[in-house]
């Protein structure tokens, strides 16, 4: 059964293989063509100075020796995605005079376009058989090479294999004290290293120094022991609060104790001793009271505060004098607690 399929040199390929071996010189294969045929299976001739019906031409994208016969070739083109809309029935190889040099058929494929619904990368081989491979010499522009999968794996396949496949990258660890030091400019910093090196750069602050501080706890805020600590706004009015009116008190926060002063109106009854209602019930506990005349007049009373009987929300209060027994009138207030 004759072969139907195969690739032959054509007559200027045999010639200029013929001399390069013979004066010791190589062959530069640069071009790879297909073609459609013009509609029919060709047979190559070795005659034939270029394809029945050429559709595309592009540089090689490699050209190497078969590694399982070293008398052979494989010359590969790869057509882009976004060529195509015809059929491939032929290829030829070009030198780099733009000679055809090779010539092959192969089993009808048809090549789509994106734009037809379907489209895909092709990849085309021709594998020759010469006298001598070192005859053979590939002439590319590299711009326009691509990897084929089959490349790509394999120099994975060896950089995964290799016990050091970054030798520009640094791989000894700083150490702790290197770190720190910050003189080395050789070995590499791990994130702990990194942190070490921070850490011991920043300085704690002092009056004279600017540096960095641990922000205080509210105990050690409320103790004003510690120097060396910081204070926040929000601990530093931690505890604080005011009400301004006729009625009112303010609280001091806690790193001042935690006072409470409150003020106001109360008017006395003439049936004796009655309670005041704070403006704000002191969550500890009354320290002292004091009560006076609010306002100027001619009578003359002595204000009452039972202390002894007032709670943490009201204050006891009355006024007295001895002629006409309690009476009723306005009274300034101002009490202190916690």
């Amino acid at each position: 059964m004759s072969q139907t399929y195969f690739a032959i040199l054509t007559d200027r390929g045999e010639a200029k293989l013929a001399n390069a071996q013979a004066l010791g010189t190589q062959v530069q294969y640069s071009h790879m063509a297909v073609g459609d045929g013009n509609g029919n299976l060709p047979v190559p001739d070795r005659l034939q100075p270029a394809l029945v019906r050429e559709q595309y031409r592009a540089g090689l994208n490699e050209l190497k020796p078969d590694p399982l016969n070293a008398s052979q070739i494989i010359a590969e083109l790869v057509i882009p995605e976004g060529v195509g809309g015809w059929w491939i029935r032929e290829m030829g190889l070009y030198d780099a005079d733009g000679d055809l040099v090779a010539v092959a058929n192969c089993p009808p494929s048809y090549k789509p376009l994106l734009a037809e619904g379907s489209g895909r990368t092709q990849v085309l081989r021709m594998v020759l058989i010469v006298s001598s491979t070192a005859a053979v010499q590939l002439k590319i522009d590299p711009t326009v090479v691509l990897a084929t999968r089959a490349y790509a794996d394999s120099l994975i396949a060896v950089h995964m294999l290799s016990a050091d496949p970054h030798p520009q990258y640094k791989t000894e660890v700083a150490t702790q004290a290197e770190a720190e030091a910050g003189a080395n400019n050789v070995k590499r910093m791990t994130p702990l290293r990194v942190f070490q090196a921070m850490r011991s750069a920043a300085a704690l602050a002092t009056e004279a120094l600017r540096g960095v501080l641990r922000v205080g706890t509210q105990a050690e805020v409320d103790a004003g022991a510690l120097d060396d600590v910081a204070v926040t706004p929000k601990k530093l009015r931690w505890g604080f609060s005011i009400s301004i009116g006729q009625n009112g008190y303010i609280v001091l926060p806690t790193w001042l104790g935690g006072l409470i002063f409150q003020w106001g109106t109360a008017t006395t009854s003439a049936g004796g001793i009655t309670g005041w209602t704070l403006p704000l019930a002191f969550p500890t506990g009354m320290l002292h009271a004091y009560a006076t005349l609010q306002a100027a007049s001619s009578i003359i009373a002595t204000p009452i505060v039972n202390k002894g009987a007032s709670t943490q929300s009201t204050l006891q209060i009355g006024l007295s004098n001895n002629a006409n027994g309690w009476l009723s009138h306005p009274l300034s207030v101002f009490v202190v607690g916690h």
